[in-house]
């Protein structure tokens, strides 16, 4: 038995525990609470790992890292040929612009570029978060490399100390979206340099909210990788640092961010207790502020219910991921967040896929395709969905569900 990049989580945890040696009777004993039963059937495809904190489980069972069981929930790798594919096609670009200006090298022997002004870059930087958050990959990724080439630049060509701060922040900045583009794309290792690189880049800037924004960023990269008590405690010790300062709406934006990712982390690690105090504390920063996109995080009440619909699902109900979608006035969203969106719209179709309720996963699969079609192509939980549902294909589905399986690039 081999491998390949479609095979299902549940693929993987038979492959890796037969390559063991392992019965599924012992391996469920190594994970507590679960049957051989339950196991046969997520091997054998008749049901889904609903939650990421199970993957974990049972990867540590097998002594594996979590990422080794997942094509998702997080990632894909995108098999259209049209112009919506083509963002992984920088990616070696960007890459060769990470080595090339790797903040250590002198600025002699680096290829000389025509200067830019802080204002030039900070433009194209906002260019590029609005192009992530409306999941516009293929517009993205080629502003990326000349990105990170000019913001090197700037930090090392500054005159004085002032200069050099705000050219750091820019610089971090750029490394945070960059970071978020290679994660979503489904790099595994290039979105830790881009983060770090970005929490460095905040600490020359001595930014406050900078630094907990790396910390933020830094927070999803963790929790990708499948460290997951990491993950947690870097957005919870930098909102704990934040805490004493939180006198302006920015502040507050910050601050609430991190306790949403504290919650995240939290529930991923069963802690029932710990992510509802996170959730919480996010709430009460929210009410102070209402609805912002500060450091582009989209954080206010809308966010919060999303993430109530999303931490619901995690902690195992699908039926209360779906009561509590209703309460999300997500249509409130300007078109600049059709991340948050498409995300929300993505989690209550997976929560309906859990009910074996395909009609309702389907629809919501298409109001996220109108909204960002490219967060389809590279999120690993829609490519799951769409192949549990091929499976079990159902007359009053088949012809939506195939039209959207071929635009995603799933073979049915």
């Amino acid at each position: 038995m081999r491998l390949d990049t479609e095979a299902t989580v549940g693929e993987r945890i038979a492959y890796y525990r037969k390559r063991q040696g392992m019965t599924q009777e012992v391996l469920c004993g190594l994970v507590g609470g679960r049957t051989t039963e339950w196991l046969r059937q997520i091997e054998n495809g008749k049901r889904e790992v609903d939650k990421l904190s199970t993957i974990v489980a049972v990867a540590e069972a097998l002594r594996i890292p979590p990422s080794a069981l997942l094509p998702g929930p997080f990632r894909a790798t995108a098999r259209r040929k049209d112009s919506l594919g083509t963002a992984p096609n920088i990616v070696p670009e960007i890459e060769a612009a990470m080595l090339r200006y790797n903040g250590i090298s002198p600025l002699i022997g680096v290829p000389d570029r025509m200067p830019v002004s802080l204002e030039h870059l900070r433009v194209r930087v906002e260019r590029a978060f609005t192009h992530s958050q409306t999941e516009r990959w293929s517009e993205m990724a080629p502003l990326v490399p000349d990105m990170i080439a000019d913001a090197w630049h700037l930090v090392h060509a500054a005159e004085n100390e002032d200069q050099k701060r705000e050219a750091s922040k820019l610089q971090a900045l750029v490394y945070r979206v960059t970071s978020g583009m290679l994660d979503r794309l489904g790099e595994p290792h290039l979105p830790w340099v881009a983060a770090e690189r970005s929490m460095h880049a905040a600490q020359e800037s001595d930014d406050r909210l900078l630094i907990a924004g790396g910390a933020w960023r830094l927070a999803v990269v963790l929790r990708h990788a499948g460290r997951l008590t990491e993950s947690t405690d870097a957005p919870v010790s930098a909102a704990d640092a934040l805490r004493p300062h939180l006198s302006t709406p920015q502040a507050y934006s910050m601050y609430g961010s991190l306790m949403l990712k504290g919650a995240v982390g939290a529930a991923t690690l069963g802690d029932h207790r710990a992510a509802r105090d996170y959730l919480n504390e996010a709430s009460r920063a929210a009410e102070e502020i209402g609805d912002r996109n500060d450091f582009w995080l989209a954080f206010g009440p809308t966010n919060i219910a999303i993430h109530r619909v999303w931490l619901a699902l995690e902690l195992g109900d699908p039926g209360q991921a779906i009561s509590e979608s209703d309460r999300v006035q997500y249509d409130n969203l300007p078109p600049e967040l059709s991340e948050r969106r498409t995300s929300h719209l993505i989690t209550v179709a997976w929560a309906h896929y859990l009910r074996r309720r395909d009609r309702e996963a389907l629809d919501a699969l298409n109001l996220a395709r109108m909204a960002a079609p490219e967060q389809l192509l590279f999120t690993g939980r829609v490519h799951s969905m769409l192949r549990g549902m091929l499976k079990r294909e159902r007359r009053s589905v088949k012809g939506d569900l195939r039209r959207l399986a071929d635009f995603v690039g799933v073979a049915a």
